[in-house]
């Protein structure tokens, strides 16, 4: 990895983005209800529309619950697609201190961070691979006492927060006195041997092709039949009707409708699936749409939280620790995670989060099963699906688009469709029938082009 120097986030406004922006959200006591399921994840197993699109366990959710908390704090009082509102989830989160005053607005709870900021701005480096990361920053997932301890150690803290999967998640600053990323990373491996400390990476949306767009739209309806979170830019729920239930910011103080998330949420509604969505996505300083490792895992955290059982993820990037071990405690509680399987071509190297183990990486092929010129290969890809010159409704007019983006929404509805809860052995019986039903392409059995097989309406 290539030596960093610190780093900042800078912001769209005048007020910087302080380092004690999640300083409310930190508790260090580590008693029964802050539980540290932490330790090392297992890493195996762009909204402009100009290039082609460059971007896998699950399970769903029933329709009719409600997450009411138990400290008698969600209060529900969201407009249309806006906010915490899980009017179709019952059951009672230990973990939620939420009180939803979203509307427009996304309402602030401990799985989301007060910005400051209209939208995060992010410096970005490369790293030996070409992997994208903030500078100067380090992203901590461990015990509360392990990150008391690094702070005393001289790391500063730029956020903190609690997970309700176990422990607290910290964005860290670099000692000072020149010390480096990669001495840094050591250092804390000493002090905290049971934590994980990785670069806070940078993921991009995946881009695409608009072949062309037409302004009348004939929308295709679906029986409603099952609940699927969408990590990706915000959406425009307009013509979800009730589809959209709720969405909620990570990167600044309210959702922002894109063009990609619109159509990845468009492709499962349509498909009969309502969403909830986690808008995850900044800008790096160079325009450039750009999410963090940090805000990624925070909303894996809260899809987790909330019992989402099927997440669609059509983001792509580096190898990451954290997420590795935020996909590992959704796949231990019976969640399903999809991914794009990434759009850098047949001799690319593994997409992220696509390729962690306990992910579904699906890739794309057209209407003659041929695979996507541009989508990745290799022994991570689970499923081929239809993602190529595909039509797709968004803010009421019909796109033509390419990508594995588009590919991975079609299996995370179908795994939705069947799975309404998270749960170990109803993932597992899911993901069985998923390859049961694939129809096998290319060379029998699993292989590095279409995985499985393919899936279609």
């Amino acid at each position: 990895m290539a030596t960093l120097s610190a780093g900042v986030i800078a912001v769209t406004q005048v007020v910087p983005f302080c380092a004690s922006a999640f300083a409310h959200e930190r508790d260090f006591d580590d008693g029964p209800d802050d539980q540290d399921n932490s330790g090392h994840g297992n890493a195996d197993d762009f909204d402009d529309f100009d290039l082609d699109d460059s971007s896998g366990h699950g399970s769903g959710q029933d329709d009719d619950h409600d997450f009411d908390d138990d400290h008698g704090a969600d209060q529900d009082n969201s407009g249309h697609g806006n906010g915490d509102n899980f009017d179709d989830n019952d059951h009672h989160d230990d973990n939620d201190h939420t009180s939803d005053r979203s509307g427009h607005n996304d309402g602030n709870d401990e799985y989301d961070a007060p910005f400051i900021a209209e939208e995060v701005i992010y410096s970005v480096e490369y790293d030996s691979h070409g992997g994208e990361f903030v500078p100067g920053e380090i992203v901590f997932v461990g015990r509360a006492q392990d990150l008391a301890q690094a702070l005393n150690s001289g790391f500063s803290e730029i956020s903190v927060q609690n997970l309700a999967s176990g422990g607290v998640m910290a964005r860290l600053g670099l000692p000072p006195r020149g010390v480096t990323m990669e001495a840094a990373l050591v250092q804390l491996s000493e002090l905290a041997p049971d934590a994980i400390a990785t670069p806070n990476n940078i993921y991009r949306s995946a881009q695409a092709v608009r072949a062309s767009v037409s302004r009348t739209t004939t929308r295709r309806t679906a029986r409603p039949r099952g609940t699927l979170g969408v990590i990706d830019t915000g959406v425009d729920g307009s013509s979800m009707a009730d589809s959209l239930l709720s969405q909620r910011a990570f990167a600044g103080p309210t959702p922002v409708a894109r063009d990609h998330g619109s159509m990845v949420a468009s492709i499962a509604v349509a498909r009969g699936v309502r969403v909830h969505v986690a808008d995850v996505f900044g800008h790096s300083m160079d325009g450039g749409l750009a999410a963090s490792a940090e805000r990624i895992a925070a909303a894996l955290d809260w899809m987790i939280a909330h019992r989402i059982a099927v997440v669609n993820i059509s983001v792509e990037g580096p190898d990451n620790a954290v997420l590795a071990e935020m996909v590992r405690r959704a796949a231990e509680r019976g969640h399903i995670i999809v991914a794009a399987a990434g759009n850098g071509g047949p001799a690319a190297r593994p997409s992220f989060p696509a390729a962690f183990d306990g992910v579904l990486a699906v890739t794309a092929i057209d209407e003659s099963d041929r695979p996507y010129v541009r989508a990745n290969r290799g022994d991570y890809i689970d499923f081929a699906a239809p993602g190529v010159d595909i039509n797709v409704d968004v803010n009421g007019s019909m796109a033509r688009v390419s990508g594995t983006s588009f590919a991975a929404p079609v299996i995370a509805a179908e795994a939705a469709a069947h799975l309404h809860a998270p749960s170990p052995a109803e993932s597992a019986r899911v993901l069985t029938n998923l390859r049961a039903r694939a129809e096998d392409l290319g060379a029998p059995g699993r292989d590095n082009i279409f995985g499985w097989g393919a899936l279609r309406d």
